[in-house]
């Protein structure tokens, strides 16, 4: 399996790379009123409309550092009613991909019922590398504030 390696602060994390549609760069972000704080803004990407989600934040509470190597991985995020659009993850580093066994894995051995995104662990020689399961980054009533349906 391929994955795509960034750092959310001093930690790093992965998606597998086939989840990814696209990566960006950084780009302006247009803040939604109300959103919850992880939610960095909306990206227009080709004339579409689509909600970012800041990961540093997400995960770490702290913004993401808008550095050269900050991007924006786009992936495919499944709706509650169903169907899938486009989503946004900002993250810092984005600048290596990791070739693994899915066998190289290993449980945390923890779990926090609040983060269903994160997965198992792998290593490398550098450090830990957390894997996050973007499919379960967004809590049903963020998806439904993020994706409203559109008007009959």
């Amino acid at each position: 399996m391929l994955l795509l390696v960034f750092q959310l602060g001093s930690s790093r994390y992965a998606l597998e790379a086939q989840a990814i549609s696209e990566v960006a760069p950084y780009a302006r972000l247009e803040p939604i009123a109300q959103a919850p704080a992880y939610v960095a803004g909306l990206f227009d990407y080709r004339g579409e409309l689509v909600p970012v989600i800041d990961l540093r934040h997400l995960v770490q509470g702290q913004d993401c550092n808008r550095h050269m190597t900050s991007r924006i991985m786009l992936v495919d995020y499944p709706l509650p009613s169903g169907g899938q659009r486009l989503l946004g993850l900002l993250a810092e580093q984005v600048t290596e991909t990791l070739k693994v066994n899915g066998d190289d894995f290993t449980r945390a051995g923890v779990h926090i019922e609040d983060t269903p995104y994160l997965g198992d662990i792998t290593r490398d020689e550098k450090s830990m590398i957390h894997l996050l399961r973007p499919t379960q980054l967004l809590p049903d009533t963020v998806c439904r504030q993020l994706f409203a349906p559109e008007p009959a």
